[in-house]
């Protein structure tokens, strides 16, 4: 039976015709079209904007600030709980090689807009002493998951309808992340690596014209043979910028400091596009570039708006993991009823909890504070004489409770 499956599942996608991304030089006006082709409601076309996306992709700065949101969800362990106890089989199946490479291609739903999935195969591989996880991403150019179309074209260039993936039963080994209309963060990046890209080949080529010796030859007028000896000569001694003209006409050049010409222009310009790609991915630039306001308050806050993006990234990968994944695992003999995927508790925070008791320890001074609330703020267990241990603390005092300033003295022995 999985056999089969198998066997319908490589069908689609062997039969789609790929291919290759445009290398073309991208503008501003590529972008432009991109977007209005995406946004036709008669005919919408996508392979316009994600050959832009792979494209972009080639950047720096875009692999430090898409891979810092890649990375923060790729790192995290996944485990399969049921009824509070941890499932080790469907554990060590949610950590299998395949399986990173599944979420890592969810999670570019955030970047690229609406990700289908198809799901052929899993099993355990003996040899290998792993669970393997066969799928294959649709291409994304290929997909037409609008409302009115909810198909799969063979070609990028025009919608045929040769798969409906909302019918079964090839929906039952379909996974599909994101919404139609979304066209991904990427769409918001691309101007900025357009233009820097420009920038860039400007800058080049003022480096070129300007940053080396410029080197000057005269001759007399209409002494026509010299003139031909001199270029030859200075063609001969490399590369540089020179020129040649008569003793009689007079050649000046201009300084450019202070103007649009200025390197400085080329230099704060990449910067600031830089800035903007961060800002679009990352929701801040402090965590990426030192810059001129690098306080260490003002880090914190950047760092807690980056994480708020982590969060909301680990939410939306377990939002399609415990629906429609689930259900696929299911079908393939998987025991996932009546459980839920979750992400494994990161390290304690040891900077954070220390913060944290502080402000409870002054509360506590001045109000009570339940028992409870402590418990679950920093993840202890409670025990189960509590309350006989409780009643000896209170009837048998040996020490006055631990204030607030030697607690956060602990942790800091601690981290």
């Amino acid at each position: 039976m999985a056999k089969k499956k198998q066997q319908q599942g490589k069908q689609v996608v062997a039969l789609i015709e790929q291919s290759t991304p445009g290398r073309a030089t991208k503008t501003i006006q590529t972008w432009k079209t991109a977007i209005a082709a995406f946004e036709n409601p008669q005919n919408p076309m996508r392979k316009q904007l994600y050959d832009l996306y792979d494209d972009i992709m080639l950047d720096g700065q875009i692999e430090a600030t898409w891979g810092k949101r890649r990375d923060a969800v790729l790192n995290r362990r996944l485990l399969f709980v049921r009824d509070e106890q941890k499932d080790e089989t469907v554990t060590k199946l949610l950590n299998s090689p395949d399986m990173r490479r599944l979420i890592e291609e969810l999670h570019k739903t955030i970047a690229y807009g609406y990700t289908l999935i198809q799901v052929n195969d899993i099993w355990y591989d003996e040899e290998q002493e792993c669970y393997r996880i066969d799928f294959d991403l649709i291409p994304r150019a290929n997909v037409h998951p609008e409302p009115e179309f909810e198909c799969i074209s063979k070609a990028a260039s025009s919608i045929t309808g040769d798969w409906l993936y909302m019918n079964p039963p090839l929906a039952n080994y379909m996974l599909g992340a994101g919404n139609y209309s979304d066209k991904g963060l990427f769409a918001k990046a691309a101007p900025y690596v357009i233009y820097k890209r420009g920038t860039m080949g400007d800058w080049s080529q003022f480096s070129e014209m300007f940053g080396m010796p410029f080197r000057e030859a005269m001759y007399d007028a209409f002494d026509d043979q010299t003139r031909i000896k001199i270029e030859q000569m200075l063609n001969n001694w490399g590369a540089g910028m020179s020129m040649v003209h008569p003793k009689s006409v007079e050649i000046k050049l201009h300084e450019t400091g202070g103007s649009t010409s200025s390197s400085d222009v080329y230099d704060k310009f990449i910067e600031i596009c830089d800035a903007g790609i961060s800002k679009t991915i990352l929701g801040n630039t402090l965590t990426t570039e030192q810059g001129d306001n690098g306080a260490r308050s003002l880090g914190e806050v950047h760092q807690a708006e980056e994480d708020d993006k982590k969060k909301s990234d680990e939410l939306f990968i377990l939002s399609v993991l415990n629906a429609q994944f689930r259900s696929i695992l299911k079908r393939f003999g998987i025991n996932a009823k009546g459980g839920e995927i979750r992400y494994e508790k990161p390290d304690k925070d040891w900077d954070t909890l220390k913060k944290k008791w502080n402000v409870i320890g002054a509360v506590k001074a001045a109000v009570p504070v339940d028992d409870d609330y402590i418990y679950e703020e920093f993840d202890i267990p409670k025990p189960d004489d509590y309350e006989q241990r409780k009643e000896e603390m209170r009837s048998h005092p040996q020490t006055p409770p631990p204030t607030g300033e030697q607690l956060s003295a602990e942790f800091d022995f601690f981290a």
